[in-house]
């Protein structure tokens, strides 16, 4: 019964260290910020729409994969920040670039959905 307690525990400590990741980005990035917004606004308008399921299940990809890309892209860029200790480095940049070339890609990809589940 122990080892059952120890187990719970873990989960609920793993889940308040993740939601502290979360708040972290929303209170110091500003391109989290904004995609916060987006994704208040996305889903007022959705509810407003009354999207169909298939939409929802649609917006709701769109949203998460942005926000994977944007956490994925800050873990990256306060890493090598730490590694080369806030200095320059040309290959650090190129890592950096590469990483939010990858939120890039997932924004152009979640306006295209919304494009799709709005305007059809």
């Amino acid at each position: 019964m122990n080892n059952i307690k120890k187990q719970i525990t873990a989960r609920k400590n793993s889940i308040s260290y993740a939601l502290k990741g979360i708040s972290n980005i929303i209170n110091s990035e500003v391109n989290a910020r904004i995609h916060m917004a987006s994704t208040i606004a996305v889903v007022v308008a959705g509810v407003i729409c009354e999207l169909s399921i298939e939409k929802w299940m649609a917006i709701a990809f769109a949203i998460a994969i942005v926000w994977i890309a944007e956490t994925i892209n800050t873990a990256v860029e306060k890493l090598c920040n730490l590694v080369v200790d806030n200095k320059y480095h040309p290959k650090v940049k190129v890592i950096k670039d590469i990483s939010a070339g990858a939120v890039l890609i997932s924004a152009v990809l979640s306006v295209v959905i919304a494009v799709l589940v709005f305007l059809k």
